[in-house]
């Protein structure tokens, strides 16, 4: 019965991830590819040349308005734990979810376990 009910939690998550994946790949795109082939070499020579400071919509306020609403040391930490929480609370829950799962499904149970016993031992022939 666990197998079961695991076997369907992972099939309706799974469900669920493609049902959002589409409904994101429809979502109109925030990011043009201006910059999108960055040398890493040119990067370190001239960083000023990748920069993209004409942010609009929601990305302008959390450039322009970030640490002063989250109380953050740096951008990155203030959006990760911030604005994207909720966000980061839920895929850990999926991960932790996730792996809870397969150690459920890959687990041998006491019957399995004596069973092998006894066919090592010899006692059950086939």
């Amino acid at each position: 019965m666990k197998k079961f009910l695991t076997i369907v939690c992972l099939a309706a998550f799974l469900v669920a991830g493609v049902f959002a994946a589409v409904e994101m790949a429809q979502l109109p795109r925030t990011y043009d590819g201006a910059n999108a082939k960055v040398s890493p070499y040119e990067l370190m020579q001239d960083p000023d040349a990748y920069d993209d400071s004409e942010a609009d919509g929601a990305a302008a306020a959390i450039v322009q308005q970030n640490l002063a609403k989250t109380h953050a040391v740096n951008d990155v930490t203030s959006i990760v734990f911030d604005f994207r929480g909720y966000d980061t609370m839920g895929e850990s829950f999926i991960m932790i979810l996730t792996v809870s799962s397969v150690i459920i499904l890959l687990r041998k149970t006491k019957a399995e376990k004596e069973k092998m016993k006894e066919e090592r031992d010899g006692k059950i022939r086939r």
